[in-house]
């Protein structure tokens, strides 16, 4: 049976199930900034409604038993500044993370501070003892992030955007508990 998506607390960060309302602040936040995009399987978002058809298609995933997404809120100033969470690949047997954040907040340490009670929360709760994740080969920035998390570099693969046609370069990481 499916777990409710939680709200998860840590020290600088909340977690809370994303929502279709965030549309507009995303969309202003990281959406429409190339600089983000450059490293996510989805394009530039053109608009809020862009934003909001695929916030829908996150809130439907946190509807089943494969998805888990979170906004992320800084407590110091309540900015929803990102999002993440975990999708079942079905290929691989296990959750999959991925994350996503607003360009001023890069190097800051929240990254990795989400995607830890991430998957704290995938490991404890959910009772996996193994998950994915890949990222674009140009950002570094994230596998630190995975290795902090406990995840090891497994192989190089070649992916593609949600446009259906650009390929991109990227790296897939494994965490085995």
């Amino acid at each position: 049976m499916k777990k409710e998506v939680p709200v998860i607390e840590t020290n600088r960060l909340r977690l809370r199930p994303i929502s279709v309302d965030d549309a507009s602040e995303i969309f202003k936040n990281w959406t429409a900034d190339e600089r983000v995009a450059k490293y996510m399987r989805w394009t530039v978002h053109q608009s809020t409604e862009m934003t909001a058809t695929w916030l829908k298609t996150e809130v439907n995933g946190n509807e089943n038993s494969k998805s888990y997404q979170w906004a992320f809120i800084k407590k110091e100033d309540g900015c929803l500044f990102g999002a993440g969470g975990v999708n079942f690949n079905d290929s691989e047997n296990c959750y999959e993370l991925g994350y996503n954040l607003m360009y001023s907040e890069w190097n800051k340490g929240y990254a990795t501070e989400a995607a830890k009670a991430i998957v704290d929360f995938v490991i404890e709760e959910l009772g996996e003892k193994q998950m994915v994740a890949g990222f674009m080969i140009d950002n570094d920035a994230s596998g630190r992030v995975m290795e902090k998390c406990g995840f090891v570099y497994e192989k190089n693969e070649v992916g593609v955007k949600l446009d259906g046609k650009t390929k991109f370069d990227s790296k897939r990481y494994r965490l085995k508990k």
